[in-house]
């Protein structure tokens, strides 16, 4: 059984993968589906055959022109890996559909999409491991000397590191972040759906280099999706796999968001969750509505039930956060130490940061004495959760989660 790309087979493993048969059910939202009186833009389908990157190749890809573009002004790209599963009207994605939405709405760029098929030489797609699954440059090459070039002929698209985004799923996940983490200065956002973060010789390495850039993080903009269900073969655990990739994007506090569902080795939920991506990841793009907007400070004010996890014991403590004229302060309440000198407190970009003076049994947390302890926290409506950081060698996080106390739940 397979179905076609355009005249060549996909196999059907990566088809189930990909479309996403059985398993848990998500739903597509109106941002997914055709809406009135928004405009439609074109896609074109094309071949590149003269790859001097992959010699001998073939690849299929599609182009996405939006109704708004005109070449006056650079357009904003992306470009997506196993490109037929995301550009299909009525596949798992849907994204033509999903930027002609957005667009409208200017809660993205006018952005043209690129949706490339793995290269054949003999066989459907045989080129897809050769190309997805080395952690070098080469396909970043590809993509740079090559397919952006050859669509450049025909549109005005923007040379910006900040106006290019790369997505795919599984082993195209795992290239897409491949691409921004060789070349940041061409590639600033990666949405990496089920990505394949498993290999010991290839994705496997990120986490670790990962964490080894704490204090000097690429500048790239990660959006992570993966599922409690995904596969688990002699490569490793997709679920776990992508776990570390949370927890070392968190530890070398990347501009990152981690979305874990309940589904499996497939593109429902990314799907599902496609556009609040895309709003995120263009969020502070020229343009966009809100990306000028000061921070909100109200999404952090009020009091937050907060709970530290320092190598196994569970800590409780109380922050409580005000503004005036513009500027928050903060006090903290640990539960056996009592009041904490918080020293700095600040919300931007969603992450709500402060600093506080150890005392009590927290100077001694470290391998030394501690002085002062950091948070970065993720704020998510009422809910967050971070890392806290001590001033002593080596380099370390607890873990930090916190509810914000509600008039329903005012001890939540």
């Amino acid at each position: 059984m397979s179905r076609g790309i355009g005249r060549f087979p996909i196999p059907l493993l990566l088809l189930l993968m990909a479309t996403g048969v059985g398993g848990t059910e998500y739903t597509l939202g109106p941002d997914s589906l055709p809406q009135e009186g928004v405009p439609s833009g074109t896609v074109e389908e094309r071949t590149w055959y003269a790859s001097r990157i992959y010699p001998g190749t073939t690849h299929e890809y599609r182009v996405y022109v939006p109704a708004q573009y005109t070449d006056a002004e650079p357009a904003a790209v992306m470009v997506f890996q196993d490109g037929e599963f995301y550009v299909d009207p009525e596949g798992l994605v849907r994204v033509p559909t999903v930027f002609d939405n957005l667009i409208h709405k200017a809660e993205m760029p006018v952005t043209i999409g690129i949706f490339i098929n793995p290269g054949m030489k003999e066989l459907p797609w045989d080129l897809r491991s050769v190309q997805y699954t080395p952690v070098d440059d080469t396909y970043a090459r590809f993509l740079l000397e090559e397919i952006l070039p050859e669509v450049g002929k025909d549109y005005n698209l923007t040379d910006e590191a900040a106006g290019r985004a790369i997505a795919g799923m599984s082993d195209g996940g795992l290239v897409s972040f491949t691409v921004a983490w060789q070349r940041p200065d061409a590639f600033s956002k990666v949405v990496s759906h089920v990505g394949s973060y498993t290999r010991p010789m290839g994705g496997a390495l990120y986490p670790h280099l990962i964490r080894a850039s704490r204090g000097n993080p690429k500048p790239i903009r990660v959006f992570l999706q993966d599922g409690e269900n995904d596969i688990n073969l002699m490569e490793g655990n997709w679920t776990l796999a992508n776990l570390r990739m949370d927890s070392a994007l968190m530890f070398a506090r990347y501009d990152y968001r981690f979305e874990m569902g309940t589904g499996g080795h497939d593109l429902k939920h990314g799907g599902a969750i496609f556009p609040e991506t895309l709003r995120w990841l263009w969020r502070d793009y020229p343009g966009v509505a809100g990306a000028v907007a000061p921070p909100d400070l109200e999404a952090v004010t009020g009091t937050w039930d907060v709970v530290t996890k320092v190598l196994g014991v569970f800590r409780h403590g109380v922050l409580t956060v005000s503004e005036q004229d513009g500027a928050l302060a903060a006090t903290l309440h640990d539960e056996v130490d009592g009041e904490m000198e918080v020293t700095a407190v600040h919300f931007d970009d969603g992450i709500l940061s402060y600093d506080y003076i150890a005392s009590g049994s927290q100077v001694n947390w470290g391998k030394g004495s501690v002085g002062k302890l950091s948070t970065w926290l993720q704020v998510r409506g009422d809910t967050f959760r971070g890392a806290l950081s001590l001033d002593v060698p080596p380099a370390g996080d607890y873990a930090v989660e916190g509810r914000r106390r509600t008039a329903e739940s005012p001890t939540d």
